[in-house]
């Protein structure tokens, strides 16, 4: 066996190689993708350490929409953290964090690395549960990234580490470190809770035991562990009521922020509401995340190690006494998982995180029993394990890779990450037109709560859902001073809801993708087109088809029409080729608007430059017809004369439709 001195730096080499092979190209990403909403969030708690004078017990983000950001969160430490590496290095970038995350992650793979090399005494045994864990795509994703649960879960790995170490030698300082590492795991993310819960219920079985049966106190079956008496019972008992005490105390004082400044975070249950629900959502993680969660041959491997451990097992007629408290701590925090799976059901259908603070732990331990006691003992064997580790850890690699590639893909329908786009440089325009940094600006229809706040460094509110109610309670409400807009969702999605907005606001700027507003000075109508600055002198193309230009009085899209009227236009017959938008109205009649899409596409020699769309059922229903649909696109510039810019409805479905006064104007 090598000794843990070489083995832990090679171990250390081998994470820090993968990591990057699987990070080069994420590691410096602003949060994005999958769940961006939550990993801002954080990072937004980071940024504001950085103004608040580092007052820990005061978390704030950018979004007012508690008393000056403040929120009741579980402890921030992680966030703390990274706030001062960051004003060590004189940068917020977003790199510093994912690169802390990833660290403290490695940090935990170590401790478990050292567990499974306890329990097990192999090698092969021990790396191959690392890898196990650093190849969970899910874990992998956040692995690098700022949501608290990766940091709390190497603390837990620490935490048995030391406790299943307490358990062998009874030295007092290892159940101290075990207890204070679950307590900080419980502090980052409160359903971790259970593990220092489960540690507090198998001390207290062991004591009711020997205090029921004291002739059993020593090596009999009716106690788990030797007992040493009433000292160890005295300190044990000290450390756990100190960290239940650290933890309630805290526990309690979020609550009263949460009552002072309000919550940006859910402090609800979220069981499901029937036994169909709760079939519903097993179905919806099994499609969503089943083999993100794990891959294919994560479960493959386990099953096949099941068999084989069934097989030992039988042969060696019972379980070995010596797992016995590994099995224990299993079956506590199982149970505690699983009740609070039960209990938050309706977060796991859309939260893959969830998984990770929960049910992930007792699977690595879960995983970890089973091979625990597989025979590797003769040559034969140990070659056998030896390739197998080597084709997994191969596997294992490529699969996750693809899952990351899949987990980091975007499109159209992203409109997280199509905010954080088009909000990237806001803060330097800002600052350019005079917009003061104390600035407060509401956001309407930003799709996260932070991003684009982070990305204008202004505080400031956001509206989630373009409702006429939402806009209207936030710009009524809502102590703003500027209001921000993205130009490709303001005609479909901001003003079709609220029409009112169009005279109250005047535009002071536009970056080409967001545009900044303020009160207007008088309350005035006006129309789509005067609201958007179009003038003659500012159109470059129109196009209009009306009832009069057709023989069947209107654009018709059938089973023989997959495409609609289309506008075209190359960059050569435009004045100018950059800062473009589209402007596109129509009056739908009658008909099927199903899976039927607005699509504007820009081509040219080395293929498609631009694709964009709006499915049309998301905006109207059928039976909502005989109504006026208006949309806009934000084109980026044209990089060739012979470019050129396609706008038409798209029928993929070949239903039926009729649609009139088709108009597309290309303006600057």
């Amino acid at each position: 066996m090598i000794p843990n001195k070489r083995s832990v730096p090679l171990l250390v080499l081998v994470l820090a190689l993968l990591s990057a092979v699987l990070y080069c190209s994420s590691i410096h990403l602003f949060p994005s993708f999958i769940h961006a909403w939550t990993q801002s969030d954080r990072y937004a708690i980071a940024l504001r350490f950085l103004d608040n004078g580092f007052d820990i017990f005061h978390p704030a983000t950018f979004n007012l929409q508690t008393v000056d950001g403040i929120t009741r969160v579980d402890l921030p430490l992680s966030e703390f953290i990274v706030a001062l590496i960051m004003k060590a290095c004189g940068s917020t970038a977003p790199v510093i964090f994912r690169l802390y995350t990833l660290c403290v992650s490695i940090g935990g793979l170590i401790y478990l690395y050292l567990l499974a090399k306890k329990m097990s005494g192999s090698e092969i045994k021990s790396w191959l549960v690392v890898l196990f864990v650093f190849f969970s795509p899910v874990y992998a994703y956040y692995q690098a990234g700022f949501i608290p649960s990766i940091p709390a879960i190497a603390l837990v790995f620490a935490g048995y580490y030391y406790f299943f170490s307490y358990k062998e030698n009874a030295l007092k300082k290892h159940f101290y470190l075990a207890v204070a590492f679950l307590l900080l795991a419980a502090l980052l993310r409160l359903p971790f809770v259970i593990f220092l819960f489960a540690v507090l219920l198998q001390q207290l079985l062991i004591y009711a035991r020997s205090f029921f049966s004291p002739l059993s106190s020593g090596e009999g079956k009716a106690c788990p562990e030797p007992v040493e008496g009433g000292v160890r019972f005295i300190h044990e008992a000290i450390a756990i009521a100190v960290a239940f005490s650290i933890f309630g105390s805290y526990y309690l004082y979020n609550i009263h922020l949460g009552r002072m400044y309000g919550n940006m975070f859910l402090d609800s249950l979220m069981p499901a509401k029937s036994f169909t629900e709760f079939k519903e959502i097993l179905a919806e993680m099994y499609d969503h995340w089943c083999f993100h969660y794990f891959t294919m041959w994560h479960y493959i491997l386990v099953f096949v190690l099941l068999l084989i451990s069934a097989r030992t097992f039988y042969r060696r007629k019972g379980y070995m006494e010596e797992d016995k408290k590994y099995w224990f701590q299993l079956l506590i925090i199982a149970a505690g998982t699983g009740i609070y799976f039960l209990l938050m059901m309706r977060q796991f259908y859309a939260h893959d995180y969830y998984f990770l603070d929960s049910l992930f732990v007792p699977t690595v331990l879960l995983f970890l029993l089973i091979i625990k006691n597989l025979p590797l003992e003769t040559k034969k064997q140990t070659l056998g394990w030896g390739i197998g580790f080597g084709i997994t850890a191969l596997l294992f690699f490529i699969s996750n890779r693809n899952t990351q590639a899949e987990r980091y893909s975007s499109g159209p329908w992203d409109r997280v990450e199509i905010t954080r786009q088009n909000f990237t440089g806001t803060a330097q325009f800002l600052d350019s037109i005079g917009v003061p940094a104390d600035a407060k600006v509401l956001v309407i229809d930003a799709y996260t709560t932070n991003v684009p706040l982070i990305l204008m460094n202004r505080k400031g509110y956001t509206v989630m859902g373009t409702t006429h109610k939402n806009i209207g309670m936030a710009l009524q409400w809502c102590d703003w001073d500027y209001v921000a807009i993205q130009d490709i969702y303001l005609v479909s999605d901001v003003i079709k809801n609220y029409p009112p907005l169009t005279a109250m606001l005047e535009c002071i700027g536009s970056t080409g993708r967001v545009s900044f507003y303020k009160k207007s000075r008088e309350l005035h109508a006006k129309n789509l087109k005067q609201f958007l600055g179009i003038t003659p002198e500012r159109t470059l193309f129109l196009y209009e088809a009306s009832s009069a230009d057709t023989a069947t009085h209107h654009a018709v899209l059938d089973a023989a029409t997959e495409y609609g009227l289309t506008a075209s236009v190359k960059a050569s017959e435009l004045k100018d080729t950059a800062g473009l938008k589209v402007l596109v109205s129509a009056d739908l009649l009658k008909g099927s608007l199903q899976d039927v899409q607005l699509v504007a596409s820009v081509s040219g020699a080395s293929g498609q430059l631009f694709y964009q769309s709006f499915t049309l059922h998301d905006y109207f229903k059928d039976e909502d017809l005989k109504q006026s649909m208006e949309f806009q696109f934000v084109l980026p510039p044209f990089k060739a004369p012979a470019d050129e810019l396609k706008v038409y409805l798209w029928n993929p479905a070949k239903v039926s439709l009729e649609y009139d006064h088709w108009e597309v104007t290309v303006y600057k």
